[in-house]
């Protein structure tokens, strides 16, 4: 067995059989050996021929160079994790080394955080697997890991037909990050929704199969973190291009400002009405000390209660949770309800209050037509006047020559089209002509022409 499998193997059995950690130390601790152009098992053969204050104080000036070369190239918190890495190494070994300064515990580079409406476009353009992913991470606060070593029989009832809503999530201590100890987390109606549309594609399942596999087949995806990480940030690159996310791009030495990662903390952000105890334990954190995990409730239902009332309606994605569609129920049933009321007072006034709008309709009519007669008198003044000024020019104005009865009726009639008003103004001049009192002097013609008629002298 060679010096890094050694070292790893053993670092596994202190801490946790953690793939990525190994990786991630397999690749810190070659950039460190070609760096100072010596293999692992060389270090150990020069540690044999040298003294130990010698070989600490020549190795720790090679990790300070080491530093000084690639500060520039990663974050604070990465350089004093990839220093941490190197010390490992030698502390496994039983190695010594003179002082190395301690990484600040400062962020260099900031996610952002993500927004509801982002996570749902998010969903929108994502496959079938990715969605049930990203919204079971968002709503649950999993770590992508854990998701991807999940099985069918750790998530509470999900192929059964009344599925639990909050779903719980069974979280074993041996896929538990550093394997510290089990733990449980919840998921709302939105997930479920998608995970069992995922599940109802895949055939034959059984208790112990992965919850996510790779495309096609009951194989588990292999590195998680790096494999969906790839997805998502396909994916919020196509959003950028389409306008419906904006983000830092990756440059130099810096990352992109919103990444996998940030869904889970979208999760504790959301959920953190519920306590940020009960928050911790569903993602998996080790609680503080006056909070020790021994002495935290552990009791499903008190979680599923917190979590329901606190959390999922903050968490909600897509679909409509079934508290918030209760909510909404109940609120549209008061609404119409009130709106019922309403109806029925109106119609009680309308009822009581029907003649006085009958009499006050009357009214303004009443009102309306005091008016149009005022206006007829004066335009039947105006007229009058116009006509004593100047017989000649009043009748050639008005087209007023010799009529016969049938001409005089015509034109009458083209005058009420054109203004409908001069229909009143000519019937009240018939009765006021038919009611006056005829002249003496033709009260005598008349007499003369009756008495000629009936053959008198």
């Amino acid at each position: 067995m060679g010096v890094i499998e050694r070292w790893l193997n053993t670092l596994a059995f202190a801490h946790s059989k953690s793939k990525g950690t190994a990786t991630n130390y397999r690749l810190y601790m070659q950039k460190f050996c070609v760096f100072i152009k010596k293999t692992p098992e060389q270090i150990l053969e020069e540690y044999e021929k040298t003294t130990d204050r010698k070989f600490k104080r020549k190795y720790a000036m090679l990790i300070q160079s080491f530093i000084s070369e690639n500060i520039d190239k990663y974050a604070v918190g990465t350089m004093g994790a990839i220093v941490s890495i190197i010390k490992s190494f030698f502390k496994y070994n039983n190695l010594p080394l003179a002082y190395i300064p301690t990484a600040s515990g400062r962020v260099t580079y900031h996610n952002r955080p993500i927004r509801k409406e982002e996570i749902e476009h998010i969903l929108d353009v994502s496959l079938l697997r990715q969605r049930a992913f990203f919204c079971m991470m968002a709503q649950s606060g999993l770590r992508p890991y854990t998701m991807c070593e999940l099985r069918i029989k750790h998530v509470e009832g999900i192929l059964s037909k009344d599925t639990p809503i909050p779903c719980k999530i069974d979280v074993p201590q041996e896929i538990a990050k550093g394997k510290y100890s089990s733990y449980f987390t919840f998921m709302g109606e939105a997930s479920v929704f998608y995970l069992k549309s995922y599940l109802k594609e895949r055939v034959n399942l059984r208790p112990d199969d992965y919850v996510f596999t790779k495309s096609e087949t009951n194989e588990k995806i292999s590195s998680a973190t790096s494999s969906l990480s790839t997805i998502f940030k396909k994916t919020i690159i196509k959003l950028k291009k389409s306008g419906l996310m904006d983000f830092e791009q990756k440059s130099k030495g810096k990352p992109r400002t919103v990444r996998l990662y940030c869904l889970r903390k979208w999760f504790r952000s959301e959920a953190r009405f519920a306590g940020y105890d009960y928050v911790n334990f569903w993602m998996g954190h080790k609680l503080p000390i006056p909070v020790d995990g021994h002495y935290f409730p552990r009791d499903v239902e008190q979680h599923r209660k917190m979590y329901a009332e606190k959390a999922m309606s903050s968490l909600l994605l897509g679909r409509a949770t079934q508290t918030e569609t209760e909510n909404e129920i109940k609120t549209l049933t008061a609404e119409v309800e009130k709106l019922r009321n309403e109806l029925r007072i109106t119609r009680l006034v309308t009822d009581k209050s029907i003649e006085e709008w009958r009499n006050e309709m009357e009214e303004l009519r009443s009102e309306l037509n005091t008016y149009r007669d005022q206006d007829l008198q004066d335009q039947d003044r105006e007229m009058r006047e116009e006509y004593a000024r100047d017989p000649d020019a009043f009748r050639k104005k008005y087209d007023m020559g010799p009529l016969t009865p049938e001409e005089r009726r015509k034109k009458q009639e083209e005058a009420i089209r054109q203004q409908p008003w001069l229909k009143d103004y000519f019937e009240k001049t018939k009765k006021r002509r038919a009611s006056k009192k005829p002249s003496k002097r033709l009260r005598k013609y008349r007499e003369s022409a009756d008495k000629a008629v009936k053959g008198e002298s």
